[in-house]
């Protein structure tokens, strides 16, 4: 089995995955209306750590250092992706051994990257000399990631599954502030409530549909290593 330490060097300055300027244009919020910025701003922290714990990663450019021991193939998956080839600052294999970049010509037995998926190999041997040792930086600039010199892939995803996350909680707080309530009636007026939590469970039209589009979202950002 595959065994990787993680050790992060220097850790991001946010782990948010919108911006409070995103999360007011999904709400419908006047940009200078800031009476619920702090409890936006905590819905947005809260929201983005529920995805990350979902997807089990870290999705914030982070400096760190991984090693590696128990492969099997010449391929690593490293945990902080994208990774743009520039960043990679050290590569040892086995730790000790600085390995260059890969060259068809001049270094076939260096390293070569995969920058959209993080995937790293070593050249010239089905299964490297261990640990490898690597430095790098990875992941995306949060909450607005800048491209670099690679097609990083779409934050728009993840934007999505944050945002659903957050119509939930703030649908969990609404059904809390009328707990209990299911109509107010007066003389011949009568006022329902509907339960805005309705679509997040079982039993109705629509049921869990928020749920299914979370984790399908969400698929495609979990590594699952062996």
């Amino acid at each position: 089995m595959v065994d990787i330490i993680e050790n992060i060097i220097t850790p991001a300055t946010t782990y948010d995955l919108l911006s409070l300027a995103e999360l007011k244009v999904t709400l419908g919020i006047p940009s200078t209306d800031t009476t619920n910025d702090v409890q936006m701003q905590q819905w947005i922290t809260r929201a983005s750590d529920t995805v990350s714990v979902k997807c089990n990663r870290i999705f914030a450019m982070e400096e760190l250092t991984e090693y590696w021991t128990g492969l099997s193939s010449n391929r690593i998956y490293l945990s902080h992706w994208p990774v743009v080839a520039s960043d990679i600052e050290d590569v040892e294999s086995p730790m000790g051994s600085p390995v260059t970049p890969w060259d068809q010509i001049n270094n076939p037995n260096g390293w070569k990257l995969e920058e959209r998926s993080g995937k790293l190999e070593i050249m010239g041997a089905d299964v490297p000399a261990q640990p490898i040792f690597v430095k790098y930086k990875g992941g995306f600039n949060l909450p607005d990631d800048t491209p670099n010199t690679l097609p990083r892939p779409s934050l728009n995803a993840l934007k999505q599954a944050t945002e659903l996350v957050i119509w939930e909680m703030r649908a969990l707080s609404m059904r809390m502030q009328t707990s209990g309530i299911r109509s107010i009636s007066h003389k011949e007026a009568r006022v329902m409530f509907y339960d805005p939590l309705a679509m997040f469970k079982g039993g109705g039209p629509g049921a869990g549909s928020a749920h299914s589009a979370i984790d399908a979202l969400l698929m495609h950002y979990v590594r699952i290593q062996v």
